[in-house]
């Protein structure tokens, strides 16, 4: 879970980048005393020193001086041992006052916060997951939810199926003949393509080809969730039965199965990581049968006459 967070954490900071594409939101703005903005490092307040708010996408706050503000960690602990004026919020962490600390506002913590003196946070002491429950606001939000990913996953299943019917079955039988490969394919471009579009979006070069890899990511997902239902309903459905009662089953299987909240979140990573490891093994194996046996660029060895001989 911490993982996902984080690079979770680093993707929203890339966006972030892309959209202010400002320095700021690069490294930390020693320069601005007034703020310190990290996408991923550290931020230390030392004694003395005096800032307006500070905001860490992945790494951990330390305040020995004092913030005017809000102090606010993605993922990460923050540690007060000064003086913050406004709230303290670790998402995906915990927050720490000391002896010496103090905070005017709030705290809110991912994990257990600890707290010196209760006397030193004047506002509320919270849980994330509490404080950023939406009650049944956010039961209502996730039937929701379910529901527009129940009817984009169809749609998208059958504009596959319409546009490419035998590339769903290369990928159906990648899936069964190929196990190991698909899922070996499948973690590495599910996991290292992210990772790349967040390193290739910190640095000023390959920004414009992190954000296009980042926002690709929605429909490759997509794509690999659906393969990974027509896959699950070849299992049930065999060939050369209709592809479309194929698919139909296996997005039934999966689409019951997101109801049950933990199934539905093992099940959603499990069918979308094996679905881009099929389509992957799928796209290797029609890129090696398309390749000539001369090699690229090879023609058959009596293309050309030879020319007679002179005597």
């Amino acid at each position: 879970m911490r993982m996902f967070v984080r690079v979770a954490s680093l993707t929203l900071a890339a966006g972030l980048v892309g959209l202010v594409a400002t320095p700021a939101f690069a490294a930390t703005t020693r320069d601005e005393p007034d703020r310190q903005v990290v996408i991923t490092g550290s931020i230390d307040v030392r004694k003395g020193e005096v800032i307006n708010r500070a905001l860490i996408f992945d790494g951990n706050v330390r305040v020995d001086g004092r913030v005017r503000d809000w102090v606010f960690a993605f993922n990460g602990d923050v540690t007060i041992n000064g003086r913050v004026d406004g709230d303290v919020t670790a998402l995906n962490g915990r927050v720490v006052v000391t002896a010496s600390g103090s905070v005017a506002g709030d705290v809110v913590s991912s994990d257990r916060p600890a707290i010196a003196n209760r006397s030193s946070v004047k506002g509320n002491i919270d849980r994330a997951r509490r404080r950023f429950a939406l009650g049944r606001l956010g039961a209502i939000g996730r039937i929701v939810l379910w529901i527009l990913a129940t009817v984009s996953s169809f749609l998208l299943g059958a504009v596959l199926l319409l546009v490419a019917p035998r590339g769903a079955d290369a990928a159906g039988r990648a899936g069964r003949t190929a196990m190991g490969a698909a899922i070996g394919l499948g973690l590495g471009v599910a996991v290292g393509l992210p990772l790349a579009g967040v390193i290739l979006a910190v640095t000023v070069v390959g920004l414009p080809l992190g954000l296009a890899t980042l926002f690709a990511l929605g429909l490759l997902y997509g794509l690999g969730y659906v393969a990974g239902c027509f896959f699950l309903g070849r299992l049930v459905i065999k060939e050369p039965r209709s592809r479309w009662l194929a698919f139909l089953v296996g997005w039934a299987i999966l689409r019951g199965a997101a109801v049950v909240p933990l199934l539905g979140g093992v099940s959603l990573v499990a069918a979308t990581v094996y679905g881009i490891g099929c389509l992957t093994v799928a796209t290797f194996r029609a890129r090696s049968a398309g390749a000539p046996a001369g090699g690229p660029g090879a023609g058959p060895v009596d293309a050309v006459p030879s020319a007679p001989i002179a005597t």
